[in-house]
């Protein structure tokens, strides 16, 4: 294994053999296909926009309004445009008083004082007005607390650099 030389000069420790690259052009054959081996999501924010809403709802499924509304407001803004935001809303509309009903189906005996005065059907639709509120708000916030504009370009914050002397104006003719 060679000794690394610790040397002041850089020129002399970056020296040494270039490294050589050599390509070849080859056409692919015609019958080679590329497929792949799983299916990846190309756009997965509506999944994980409802499972924001769906995991804020439950965790604070004791507050019947301002869960939805917070809910909503995270997913809202998580999603970025308004009809992913209502369609994760839906979704979790759906999601979150199933799993609520299950719940106390399973645990009848004892947790049935859950939703003792407001009921379980009051506790989803104050939810369902929450979330909705909560997704439009978010939605609709998020261009106003972050940069990103739909279809308008993304500005970079370093300045413009001049080119060099030796480089060429356009593109040389062939």
């Amino acid at each position: 294994m060679p000794e690394r030389i610790l040397t002041q000069d850089p020129e002399k420790a970056l020296a040494g053999p270039k490294p050589r690259y050599e390509y070849i052009r080859q056409e692919i054959p015609a019958d080679l296909t590329f497929k792949p081996d799983t299916i990846h999501l190309v756009h997965n924010r509506f999944i994980v926009s409802t499972l924001v809403m769906a995991l804020t709802s439950l965790a604070l499924f004791f507050l019947p309004m301002f869960n939805g509304l917070l809910a909503g407001t995270f997913g809202g803004f998580h999603a970025r445009r308004l009809p992913r935001a209502l369609g994760a809303a839906a979704l979790s509309a759906v999601a979150v008083p199933t799993a609520l009903a299950f719940l106390i189906f399973i645990g009848m005996a004892t947790q049935s004082h859950l939703f003792y005065g407001l009921g379980f059907w009051g506790y989803t639709a104050l939810y369902v007005i929450g979330l909705f509120i909560g997704a439009v708000t978010g939605a609709i916030s998020h261009p106003f607390w972050t940069s990103y504009r739909i279809g308008a370009p993304t500005s970079v914050s370093a300045p413009r650099t001049r080119a060099p002397d030796a480089a060429p104006r356009r593109r040389p003719t062939t």
